[in-house]
């Protein structure tokens, strides 16, 4: 009668058991997740922006230009700008060169949101050197480059107004 209760109790917890390591079967997994995000100019913003600097992005403001490079690769260049706050301009503000420039890699799997009629948009590489043509970073126009190591991962539109100053 023992024996058969060992055999009863083992049983049950094999089957318990089977049930909790079985229980996540059948929900769709593509790349370690349960559903990708939707690659959105908010998405960007937001919580991909977050989860680079969670993840140790350095972030640098300014205007930007993309080159292709002889390789095939694109560098990114870019000219740092801040947001200053002064009441006797209109907006309440002027953006100052900070006389810093630097060049850095566009990472292979680089994301870019610019704005198009107050929206965040969607950007490959290539559109955005078509929209930004003309040489000379557009000074009026800035960028969130948030940098991971040496190279850019996300190049975000930014608006003067929404940067936070000290």
């Amino acid at each position: 009668m023992k024996r058969l209760m060992k055999l009863g109790i083992v049983f049950l917890l094999l089957c318990l058991s089977s049930v909790l390591v079985l229980c996540g079967c059948g929900e769709e997994k593509s790349g370690g997740t349960i559903e990708e995000p939707d690659i959105t100019g908010e998405y960007l913003s937001e919580e991909y922006a977050q989860q680079l600097l969670n993840d140790g992005a350095a972030t640098m403001l300014g205007s930007v230009t993309i080159e292709d490079t002889e390789d095939g690769s694109y560098t990114v260049h870019i000219v740092e700008k801040e947001v200053i706050v002064n009441s006797s301009y209109d907006e309440g503000y002027y953006i100052a060169d900070t006389n810093v420039t630097k060049d850095v890699p566009l990472s292979g799997d680089a994301r870019i949101a610019c704005l198009h009629d107050g929206e965040l948009v969607v950007e490959d590489v290539e559109e955005f050197i078509a929209n930004h043509e003309g040489g000379d970073a557009d000074p009026v126009k800035l960028y969130t480059v948030y940098m991971m190591g040496e190279s850019a991962n996300l190049i975000l539109a930014t608006e003067p107004e929404s940067v936070e100053v000290e």
